[in-house]
C-alpha cells in the first residue's frame, strides 16, 4: 500500500486510537519505523487529538485532519475482536463531547486566561504549602529548644495596670538563645512596639535583646550572649528605645 493510501485509509488514526487488532496495530507500528513521513503523520494526529481535548481551536492548516479524525470516528471503524476498546472509546467520548459542545471555536484567549488563572491558583496553593512547611519547621526547632534540658523557663507576669498581660521566656545560656512565648501580650497599639530586655539585677542594668515584631509567629527567637537574670518586656515608640520606658513595663519575671 503506498503512503498516501495508508494516510487516507483511516488506519493511522485508529492506530492511534488504540482501535486495531494486535496484528494491525504490528503491522502500521512497523511501517511507521520504516517511514518518517508516516511517523510524522502520527505526531500530527496525536497533536491534533490533545487538542481537541484541550477545546483549542484548530489552525487554517489542520482543518482537513480534524475532518478526517471526526469522520473517522463518527464511521465506527473498530474491529470487534481483539481491540482495545476502552482506549477508543474514552478517546471518541471525550473529543465528541468537546465537538457536540462547541469548544473547538471557543477564542484562543479564553483557553490562555482559564490556564493562565489555573497556574495563579497553584502558584498560590505552592506558596501557601511552602510556608507551612516553613511555620512547621520553625516549630519544630522551637519545640526541641524548649526540651533541651539547658533551657529554662520564664514566666513574665503581668506589671502595674496591664496584670492580663503574659508572656513565657525559654532562655538557654549554653546557646546564647532566648525564645519568647508573646501569646499573652494585647496587640500593641498603632505606631508602637513591644522590646524586650534582658536584666541583670544588682545593680539593675537592662539590655536591648530586640523589637518584639507583630507576626504570624507567636515564638520569637532572639540571641542573647548577656548573663541575663530576668526579663522584662516594654511598650516603645515604633523603632523601639535605647533604654526602657518603666512607666510603660508590661511584664517581668526573673530566673529561678
Amino acid at each position: 500500500m503506498e503512503i498516501q493510501e495508508i494516510k487516507n485509509s483511516g488506519d493511522l488514526e485508529a492506530y492511534v486510537c488504540g482501535a486495531l487488532t494486535r496484528q494491525e496495530t504490528l503491522a502500521i507500528a512497523k511501517l511507521i519505523k520504516q517511514n518518517p513521513e508516516l511517523e510524522e503523520e502520527v505526531e500530527r494526529i496525536e497533536s491534533a487529538y490533545f487538542q481537541l481535548a484541550a477545546g483549542i481551536a484548530p489552525a487554517v492548516d489542520q482543518v482537513a485532519l480534524y475532518e478526517s479524525i471526526k469522520a473517522y470516528i463518527k464511521e465506527d471503524k473498530a474491529k470487534a475482536e481483539n481491540n482495545h476498546w476502552s482506549q477508543y472509546l474514552g478517546w471518541a467520548a471525550s473529543l465528541l463531547l468537546f465537538l457536540g459542545c462547541g469548544y473547538l471555536f471557543y477564542e484562543n484567549t479564553d483557553i490562555t486566561e482559564q490556564m493562565v488563572s489555573v497556574e495563579q491558583k497553584n502558584e498560590f496553593l505552592t506558596n501557601e504549602v511552602t510556608d507551612l512547611d516553613s511555620l512547621n519547621a520553625d516549630y519544630q526547632e522551637a519545640l526541641a529548644f524548649i526540651k533541651d534540658p539547658n533551657t529554662v523557663k520564664v514566666n513574665l507576669a503581668g506589671q502595674g495596670n496591664h496584670t492580663t498581660a503574659g508572656a513565657v521566656a525559654f532562655h538557654n545560656a549554653e546557646k546564647d538563645v532566648t525564645y519568647l512565648d508573646i501569646t499573652g501580650l494585647p496587640e500593641a497599639p498603632a505606631n508602637m512596639t513591644y522590646q524586650l530586655w534582658s536584666l541583670t539585677l544588682n545593680p539593675l542594668t537592662p539590655t536591648n535583646l530586640g523589637l518584639v515584631a507583630s507576626s504570624s509567629k507567636t515564638m520569637l527567637e532572639f540571641t542573647n550572649a548577656n548573663d541575663t537574670q530576668a526579663f522584662g518586656i516594654t511598650l516603645e515608640e515604633a523603632g523601639g528605645s535605647p533604654t526602657p520606658t518603666l512607666e510603660r513595663l508590661y511584664t517581668l519575671g526573673a530566673i529561678q
